[in-house]
C-alpha cells in the first residue's frame, strides 16, 4: 500500500514536470525576445512612408554608431568600479573618480539620446505624433517612463533607451 503511494505521488511528480518545463521554457524564451503580444506594428499603424523608414534607419544607425564607443567605455568603467570595490582595502579616491566617469559616460549617453529622439520626432507629421500619443495611451504599451520604443525588438542596455517622441510632452 504504502509503496504504491509513493509511486503515483512519484508519478503525478514526473508528469507534472514534464507539463511544466516546455511552459517555462517557452516564457523564458518569450521574455527575451522582449516583445510584448499587444505590441502595435508602428509601421503599419501610424502609416510610415518609406522615405520616413529610410530617416529612420538613418538615424538609428548614426545613434548606434556615436555612442558605440560611449556604451564600451560605460561597461568597461562600470566592471572596474565592480573591481575597485572588491579590493581588500578599497581606495576611496579612485572609486569616487570611477563613479564621477560613470556619471559622465552616463550623462553623455542621455545627451545623445535626448538628440536622438529629436530627430525621430521632427521625422512625423503631427497626424503620426497624434496617432503615436494615442497608441501610449489607449493600449498600454509605454516604455520606462511612459516613452514608447520604435522599432519592434529594440532591447535595451540598462536602462538606456531610443525613443520616438518627447517624453516630457514638449
Amino acid at each position: 500500500m504504502w509503496r504504491s503511494k509513493k509511486l503515483l505521488v512519484a508519478l503525478v511528480l514526473v508528469l507534472t514536470l514534464a507539463f511544466a518545463i516546455p511552459v517555462f521554457a517557452q516564457t523564458a524564451a518569450g521574455r527575451k525576445q522582449g516583445i510584448p503580444a499587444n505590441r502595435p506594428n508602428l509601421v503599419q499603424e501610424l502609416g510610415l512612408t518609406s522615405e520616413q523608414l529610410a530617416q529612420i534607419r538613418d538615424i538609428q544607425q548614426q545613434m548606434y554608431n556615436q555612442t558605440r564607443d560611449l556604451r564600451i567605455k560605460l561597461m568597461d568603467a562600470m566592471f572596474e568600479l565592480r573591481q575597485l570595490r572588491w579590493q581588500e582595502n578599497p581606495d576611496r579616491a579612485a572609486i569616487d573618480a570611477k563613479i564621477k566617469e560613470i556619471k559622465n559616460l552616463r550623462d553623455q549617453l542621455r545627451q545623445a539620446a535626448r538628440e536622438y529622439r529629436q530627430k525621430m520626432d521632427s521625422i512625423l507629421t503631427p497626424e503620426q505624433k497624434e496617432k503615436l500619443q494615442s497608441l501610449r495611451g489607449s493600449r498600454g504599451w509605454h516604455g520606462r517612463g511612459g516613452m514608447m520604443c520604435i522599432e519592434p525588438g529594440f532591447r535595451s542596455q540598462r536602462g538606456f533607451h531610443f525613443w520616438v517622441g518627447n517624453p516630457t510632452g514638449e
